[in-house]
């Protein structure tokens, strides 16, 4: 006769039965949420849901004015504010974004105008879309083009909590992006870049064309070069790099250990140095979109509006190597042993780490009539840039950071490798500086960089759009639709370039009739 169960069986019994559910529920939802095959998701040119229509508006957020971004997907208001603040000083902002708490620290006003002058920054390393032991699609996603997720290295802000947007994705948070952030600060700040080195590969920062000392008062190096002015930064590894720029200007911080792939990886990110001026607190950190929100106070003397633009482009056969393993040494090996740079072919070419279409929603130059606009541009990839914007001939005044005696104004200006080019952008319709209001193409004009992997509408294409011809959404008003672009399917050959227009003379089997 079999006796009763006990209680402690009984309930021994029933949270094996509960742990059973959960681990089956869990291995269900994995399965569910599980991201979709990179190359089948079709988006809408400006999806609704990725950016609040708020982030668009000119506002204040504790005590800090930040101008006006109709783009589709602007930066977000409160990390602008944070970065003005300091995360030290910031609070209700800080806690709307993922920066640590010393992410940017803003010390004493040296010179007694009104300012901070002491500013300390912490970057670390982060990579994009590389393998996963545990995933079948790439770890911290980050789209570069319709259904194209090359593997990459970024100088990111020190962060807290989650890499992904959320618990169930596997997005990387906007805050971990290409480019690199643009750094701001002012002429005389004392300024310590903390380079916390969290990837499994050793890395520097060098400050390149930037004022800085070979070394610093403690004797250990400042350049970046490992083996020459100091040691590489190990993983696990900090090391503070110290500045006080003597000039303003436009300059260019890198990697520089393996240089020929660690730039090309995504190490590197533009500096600005702005006039001292009293009450001159700035933006530090310029992460993602181009447009400057909270602007110098030389910037709001000249100039209406003011873009950061970074060019850079990329070979799918270096940024795939982080994808098919990641082991450190066998990653080393092909990466600085096996791949030839002298034998690379650009597949990829963006401006501020999209390409078009995406870049449409991200690095618009959006313009008024009778404005001037400021443009700063940096090429780190590894070919001249050859930067073309239809309807308006810019005016060169700054090349790598120096004043030109005699600026120069043209319609095609060449921007060799690690090169930084200052524009005043005039739109005043005269017939030189602007053609009039429009939708204006803005791209390199070296052909292959207004493709994507060979197709085009492709590349580091751009534009420069009036308010006038910007629908509500931020997105250009085309007389054609954008919408196939956005489909991975283009960029994978799969569409008839013009098989819509005239399906029987240009269509295939696939093509809609």
């Amino acid at each position: 006769m079999l006796k009763p169960l006990s209680g402690r069986l009984i309930g021994i019994i029933i949270l094996g039965s509960l742990f059973s559910i959960v681990v089956a529920l869990a291995l269900f939802f994995r399965q569910e949420t599980r991201p979709p095959a990179l190359a089948d998701t079709i988006e809408s040119p400006c999806p609704e849901a990725e950016t609040p229509d708020q982030w668009r508006l000119a506002q204040t957020i504790e005590g800090i004015a930040i101008e006006a971004d109709p783009s589709c997907h602007p930066d977000d208001p409160h990390l602008v504010a944070a970065s003005v603040l300091g995360t030290n000083h910031s609070i209700a902002s800080l806690m709307q974004t993922r920066l640590a708490r010393d992410a940017i620290v803003k010390g004493r006003d040296l010179d007694s105008d009104g300012d901070p002058d002491e500013i300390e920054i912490r970057l670390e390393v982060t990579e994009l879309n590389g393998h996963s032991a545990d995933l079948e699609t790439p770890a911290l996603q980050f789209q570069i083009a319709p259904g194209i997720y090359p593997g990459l290295w970024v100088f990111s802000p020190k962060t807290r909590g989650m890499a992904t947007t959320d618990f169930l994705s596997n997005k990387a948070h906007a805050v971990l992006r290409l480019p690199s952030p643009v750094i701001r600060v002012e002429q005389g700040d004392e300024v310590t870049i903390i380079l916390e080195n969290s990837h499994y590969f050793p890395h520097t920062i060098h400050l390149h064309g930037i004022d800085h000392p070979f070394l610093q008062s403690d004797g250990s190096g400042n350049d970046g070069v490992p083996m020459v002015s100091e040691m590489p930064v190990l993983p696990g590894q900090a090391k503070r790099y110290r500045l006080a720029p003597r000039h303003p200007g436009t300059f260019f911080y890198h990697c520089h250990v393996q240089p020929q792939t660690h730039i090309l990886m995504g190490l590197a990110g533009m500096i600005v140095v702005e006039k001292n001026q009293p009450n001159n607190r700035l933006q530090t950190l310029n992460i993602g979109a181009g447009r400057v929100r909270h602007r110098s106070a030389a910037s709001r003397e000249s100039y209406d509006r003011e873009f950061d633009l970074h060019y850079q482009e990329m070979d799918h056969r270096l940024h795939s190597l982080i994808q098919e393993t990641d082991q450190p040494a066998l990653l080393a090996k092909r990466m600085n042993r096996e791949y030839k740079i002298a034998e690379r072919t650009p597949n990829y070419y963006l401006v501020n780490g999209r390409s078009f279409p995406l870049s449409l929603r991200e690095s618009l130059v959006v313009v008024a009539p009778n404005e001037r606009i400021k443009l700063r541009v940096l090429n780190s990839g590894a070919s001249t840039n050859y930067l073309h914007p239809h309807g308006h001939k810019p005016t060169v005044t700054h090349l790598d950071g120096v004043p030109l005696d005699q600026p120069i104004t043209r319609d095609v200006i060449a921007i060799g490798p690690a090169q930084r080019v200052d524009l005043d952008l005039i739109t005043a319709d005269d017939g030189r500086h602007s053609y009039g209001q429009g939708v204006w193409l803005m791209h390199d004009h070296h052909e292959p960089a207004v493709t994507t992997n060979g197709i085009n509408p492709g590349g580091d294409v751009s534009m420069i759009v009036y308010e006038s011809h910007l629908q509500s959404n931020g997105m250009p008003k085309t007389h054609g639709s954008l919408e196939m672009f956005f489909d991975p399917a283009y960029y994978r050959g799969e569409i008839p370039v013009w098989g819509k227009l005239l399906p029987h003379l240009y269509g295939d089997e696939n093509t809609q009739h």
